[in-house]
């Protein structure tokens, strides 16, 4: 019965991810630092509505004609979140990372305003538990991001760790591996015969939501979802690696 229940709670958990993020296409990135700079843009090739939100004129100047809009402004100024109009948008990121101040002032808003998903860049752990507390879905501190992510791809340069959802059960990114190269998804009976389920696909420059009858091309980028050791069986058979450059590039 437990096991059961876990199944349950990881399926959950995967369709939840995958109606969040096809929700989410509306973005505001405030503080354009370099992490908040490489976000934008990366926000913006991948599709997506993205406000920038800066003090700096020469900031945004840099970035104008990138993202969608660029504002020059101070986040933490009354009212001036809510007239931008922050809390229309999915999702709102905060960059802001040197000062503490700025950075907990402006999440604080960014909740008072009922913005759908805050997620907020932190310092260290002390500032991530702070932002955490004061209401920041998501709270990321990149140099530690970073030095996790590089330890993983060095001991296992065929899987990126994405996000762990239990103790055994993760989401990751994978090279599709070279017995799955030219097959479809439905083909593969990947759910029953491996026990895992792929999430999104990254073909060249695309990013594919899935179907059975999907095909598996050398060079994609599969983001799935399982049991850790189900994920670490299947990854050990791969001979296909990650470009550990692309993960790191702008770091």
């Amino acid at each position: 019965m437990k096991k059961n229940n876990e199944e349950k709670l990881n399926e959950s958990s995967v369709e939840e991810i995958k109606q969040l993020s096809k929700q989410m296409t509306q973005f505001v990135v405030i503080g354009l630092g370099r992490f908040g700079r490489t976000l934008a843009e990366a926000l913006t090739d991948l599709g997506n509505e993205v406000l920038v939100i800066d003090s700096s004129a020469e900031n945004i100047k840099q970035i104008q004609g990138t993202v969608s809009d660029a504002v020059v402004a101070d986040a933490t100024g009354a009212n001036v979140l809510y007239n931008l109009g922050v809390q229309n948008f999915d999702c709102v990121i905060n960059c802001i990372g040197d000062d503490l101040e700025a950075s907990i002032l402006t999440t604080l808003i960014c909740q008072d305003l009922g913005v759908k998903y805050i997620v907020a860049k932190a310092q260290n752990e002390q500032h991530k538990k702070v932002l955490e507390k004061i209401g920041a879905d998501m709270v990321v501190v990149p140099e530690v991001y970073m030095g996790k992510k590089l330890a993983g791809l060095l001991t296992n340069p065929s899987m990126n760790d994405v996000m762990s959802l239990t103790e055994s059960f993760k989401i990751v990114e994978i090279a599709t591996p070279q017995f799955w190269h030219n097959k479809s998804i439905l083909d593969l009976n990947v759910r029953k015969k491996y026990k895992v389920s792929i999430i999104f696909v990254r073909h060249e420059d695309q990013i594919i939501y899935p179907e059975p009858e999907t095909i598996l091309h050398k060079g994609d980028i599969l983001i799935i979802a399982g049991e850790t050791n189900r994920l670490e069986v299947l990854t050990s058979k791969n001979k296909e690696v990650l470009d550990a450059n692309h993960f790191l590039k702008d770091a």
